[in-house]
């Protein structure tokens, strides 16, 4: 923008209208890149909440297989020990039972 040393009125005019025009065009071109940068949010937002739910769901069926992994510990250690004592258990109702069937 050139404004002459002596301005007339139409000079002055011409200056602010052209002042006008590029505070417009700055305007819109400010506007613009703040609506570029909510839609980038927005997306980064969608994508945290994308990636929140693919871990809540890990998180989910990694609790499930700690809980029937250790379901199945219990219960295999459960039927080894009952195993071992079952001659002992066949043994001692034996002895009670003919204890009982002597007196």
């Amino acid at each position: 923008m050139q404004v002459p040393d002596n301005p007339s009125n139409s000079d002055i005019r011409d200056a602010l209208v052209q002042f006008r025009d590029e505070f417009i065009l700055f305007r819109d071109d400010v506007n613009q890149k703040f609506e570029q940068l909510d839609n980038r949010l927005e997306q980064l937002e969608n994508q945290f909440e994308k990636l929140d739910y693919k871990f809540d769901v890990y998180q989910k069926g990694t609790d499930g297989m700690v809980r029937m992994a250790t379901t199945i510990i219990i219960a295999t250690a459960s039927v080894i020990v009952l195993s071992n004592l079952s001659p002992a258990v066949n043994a001692l109702i034996t002895v009670l039972s003919s204890a009982s069937s002597g007196s």
